[in-house]
């Protein structure tokens, strides 16, 4: 059976963008468990005694059933390297699965922080977070993605970021990108100048 993950950035004691967790959560449940007993997250989420305002990675793993609920304080790594990787067309990341072990080998292989995924020549992730591009005026986020994270939708219903189809010729339209995930929103990510991708 396989076991997914949903992890849920919770800052001041509060959890940042539930309704889009709750929304993948669900929709996760939904299509790969029969007759699935809805869960409500902001019920079975516990704050721990000892709870402090820094931020922290909310950690859930699951299956039909929540496994496990984990507090890790969590603080943003800066990246110095970042590479342009091709993947397999066959390799599929509609779900959040805890063993993510062809991103591992990903890494490994190419040998830097974090590489910007390319599948069939357009642009899609990188390997623990969607991508945004910024072209002078506006931020765009690919089209074909790999998994649709809570951050990027957030962003999406926002009209902070736009959508659109980007192939690794158009990069050179671009100035600059950054990486968006649950524990990275737009403020807080990292800007890298598109030349670290050539």
């Amino acid at each position: 059976m396989f076991q997914f993950i949903e992890s849920i950035c919770c800052v001041n004691k509060e959890l940042r963008n539930l309704a889009y967790h709750q929304a993948r959560f669900d929709r996760t449940r939904s299509d790969n468990f029969n007759d699935s007993t809805p869960i409500l997250l902001q019920e079975i989420i516990q704050f721990p005694s000892d709870l402090t305002d820094e931020k922290y990675k909310v950690r859930i793993v699951y299956d039909r059933e929540i496994l496990s609920i984990e507090f890790q304080p969590y603080h943003i790594k800066p990246i110095s390297t970042i590479k342009l990787f091709t993947i397999e067309n066959k390799i599929e990341y509609t779900y959040k699965y805890l063993d993510r072990w062809f991103f591992d080998e990903y890494l490994k292989e190419a040998q830097t922080d974090d590489l910007v995924l390319v599948k069939s020549n357009y642009i899609t992730d990188c390997i623990y977070s969607n991508i945004i591009f910024f072209d002078g005026e506006n931020w765009f986020t690919p089209r074909s993605i790999l998994l649709k994270g809570t951050m990027r939708e957030s962003l999406l219903n926002e009209g902070k970021i736009k959508e659109k189809n980007i192939k690794v010729s158009d990069l050179v339209n671009y100035q600059s990108f950054k990486r968006i995930n649950a524990m990275m929103n737009f403020d807080e990510s990292q800007e890298i100048s598109i030349l670290q991708l050539f």
